[in-house]
């Protein structure tokens, strides 16, 4: 699993998670434990903390 964070011009920052699929021979294991990777989540976009 990785996150990208994105910057933007507002000062937001857009986080996508995404989980990264096993190479050919590695899928073999989940595959064999019938385990599925989860859904990819939906981008986190947040704003800048507001200083106390």
């Amino acid at each position: 699993m990785l996150d990208v964070h994105l910057p933007t011009t507002d000062g937001r920052e857009v986080v996508l998670t995404h989980y990264t699929q096993p190479e050919k021979e590695l899928q073999l294991l989940p595959d064999q434990l019938k385990l599925t990777l989860p859904a990819q989540p939906p981008p986190k976009i947040t704003a800048p903390a507001k200083p106390t």
